[in-house]
């Protein structure tokens, strides 16, 4: 039972040794230039979905829901947004050059609720190109948390628009 453990425990150990040794000696991929591999995309996705599902808190919108909100959410998006996440007009994929690749949410709508997307707004994403927004200056005003939930409610509808909001969402700009 003894050597049992004791195998048990060195191979536990053994792994994370490997990994600070390849690390140490300059053996760990570093450069953005290529795909990150299914694995990776699939262990980040999930971790950064059980991160916000046990951190964020269940808070309610405190916004209406309507076509102005989300009108507001949408501009505000393509403002702030789009750039990186995406356009359904744009055929520019600037987000794909960033490691790892940013969701396109004009192609791909996040599947979260308001809250949780409150939550990473408001955050950030630690090792991507998503700051948070609580940090942020907007012509020289912080970033409000209405300027947040609106983003938040008009991604989480995104799949479900109004006609009348689809329509600008969609609508070619001059």
């Amino acid at each position: 039972m003894r050597r049992l453990l004791a195998g048990w425990v060195l191979g536990i150990l053994t792994l994370p040794v490997i990994a600070l040794a390849m690390a140490w000696c300059g053996l760990l991929p570093t450069y953005a230039s290529a795909p990150p591999p299914a694995w990776e995309k699939a262990f980040s996705q999930m971790a950064l979905n059980n991160y916000v599902a046990r951190h964020a808190p269940h808070v309610s919108n405190p916004l209406p829901m309507t076509d102005e909100t989300l009108l507001a959410g949408m501009k505000i998006f393509k403002d702030a947004c789009a750039g990186c996440h995406g356009d359904p007009n744009e055929a520019s994929d600037y987000g794909a050059s960033f490691y790892p690749n940013v969701p396109q949410f004009a192609k791909n709508p996040p599947r979260l609720p308001d809250w949780q997307l409150f939550w990473i707004v408001r955050n950030g994403v630690r090792y991507s190109g998503m700051s948070a927004w609580d940090r942020q200056w907007h012509n020289d005003q912080a970033v409000s948390d209405d300027h947040i939930w609106k983003v938040a409610t008009f991604l989480s509808r995104l799949e479900s628009l109004p006609p009348a909001v689809d329509a600008e969402w969609r609508k070619k700009q001059p």
